[in-house]
């Protein structure tokens, strides 16, 4: 394999998709969408979290002596808006169906035990997690507080655990709570962004060889250059492109998180993520685009026009979507077999061992073997990648077929001339 030929089919990837306006904006514009749908579902959260706004009144039925006396008396002296007491069940109903709330709440004898109260309320005026956080909040706690009397109990049982402090094993320091979920969404985040990144790239690459096939060019170009040669300069020259997206995403994301008054490395510092599990994760990132690029490469050589391209696209983004699929199994069994083998099968494990190594302590032999059998996969794609490469380039005019593939694999090298296509009589 001849480096420079290899280097000068790279470049000339990296710079002709470089100035494609679809790629410009993929990588420029791309973020700013990311930046609005996450400020976005951050205030439509907070809101959904806290207003309660839409309730004008609800009623509350106590059977359980939470928050009434046994002689009918609130243990506090006003509760909250926008709750109204009732003494019995059949009272609030008779108000619901007069329109004067808009539902109740029934705390039933077995409420200190089941902690679930009765809801009832109109199809159209759901009674959310907000409204009963308010309650919870607001009448609840505070009504047992008061029948403790004391003001230092009653404040512990209104947060009976206080702050916690976390501490990673090993690590004297103290990490905040949230680092356990930055230690499970990190490689989420990363699989994702990758995942898109190579979902980009492996359209541009797919695109380009269905549309280098049309035009001829291919042909003028194998005559002087080996396959292998032309897929790995392919793959680096995108592949460099992508990197240099990432790049960018990641650039314009620390400048957002500048602007809303975060301290970017201060924070990743105290969630004291592990530097060998990011290098894993990284290391699992790029094999898994090479991969993806090599099959993409391969299976797009075999097609003729951009739509059959885009779904071959489709098939290699849907096997690579699966440990992303099946992400509860991930979360609840991760040492179950089918993770297991999700985590070690060469087209689904670039996802799937980070997922399962941000929740389980995965042996380092699996590790191993995973990254191993990627390799070994990585270079038999490449290899086979390369025979269906040629001759997908030099069957011009229709799609090849599995007996072709098959018959090149067992004969070696084949040419396949293109047969002359007949002209349609005008």
């Amino acid at each position: 394999m001849n480096l420079r030929r290899v280097w000068l089919i790279a470049r000339r990837e990296f710079w002709f998709n470089l100035r494609q306006r679809t790629f410009l904006a993929s990588m420029f514009l791309l973020p700013f969408v990311f930046i609005g749908l996450f400020l976005l579902a951050g205030a439509l959260g907070r809101s959904a979290a806290t207003d309660i706004s839409a309730y004008q009144a609800v009623g509350l039925v106590d059977e359980s002596g939470v928050v009434v006396r046994p002689d009918g008396r609130p243990y506090l002296d006003e509760i909250a808006e926008p709750f109204r007491l009732y003494a019995s069940e059949v009272e609030a109903q008779r108000a619901f169906e007069a329109g004067e709330i808009d539902g109740y709440y029934v705390l039933r004898a077995s409420f200190l035990r089941t902690l679930k109260p009765e809801t009832y309320y109109r199809r159209d005026k759901i009674f959310g997690e907000a409204l009963t956080n308010h309650l919870l909040r607001e009448v609840l706690k505070p009504s047992v507080a008061a029948q403790v009397g004391e003001p230092e109990l009653a404040k512990r049982l209104e947060d009976p655990l206080g702050e916690l402090t976390l501490y990673r094993i090993g690590n004297p320091q103290p990490m905040p709570p949230e680092a356990l979920l930055a230690a499970l969404f990190a490689p989420i985040l990363v699989s994702s962004l990758v995942f898109i990144m190579t979902l980009n790239i492996a359209q541009y690459l797919a695109l380009g060889l269905a549309d280098e096939k049309e035009n001829r060019l291919m042909e003028l170009l194998i005559t002087s250059v080996r396959p292998i040669e032309i897929l790995w300069g392919k793959l680096i020259g995108l592949g460099a492109l992508g990197l240099l997206q990432m790049l960018v995403w990641l650039v314009m994301g620390i400048a957002f998180a500048a602007t809303q008054g975060t301290d970017v490395l201060g924070t990743l510092a105290t969630y004291q993520l592990d530097i060998g599990f990011l290098l894993i994760v990284i290391c699992y990132a790029l094999l898994g685009y090479t991969l993806y690029g090599a099959l993409v490469a391969a299976i797009g050589a075999s097609v003729n026009t951009d739509k059959e391209a885009r779904q071959v696209v489709s098939i290699i983004v849907l096997i690579g979507a699966l440990p992303m699929m099946f992400l509860v199994f991930f979360l609840f069994d991760p040492n179950s077999s089918f993770v297991l083998i999700l985590s070690l099968l060469p087209f689904t494990s670039p996802g799937g061992m980070p997922l399962r190594m941000a929740v389980a302590d995965v042996p380092l032999e699996q590790v191993g073997l995973g990254i191993g059998l990627e390799i070994v996969t990585i270079v038999g794609v490449m290899w086979l990648g390369a025979k269906i490469f040629r001759l997908g380039m030099l069957n011009y005019g229709k799609p090849l077929s599995l007996g072709e593939i098959w018959r090149a694999l067992r004969e070696g090298r084949q040419q396949i001339v293109a047969a002359p296509q007949r002209e349609e009589a005008i």
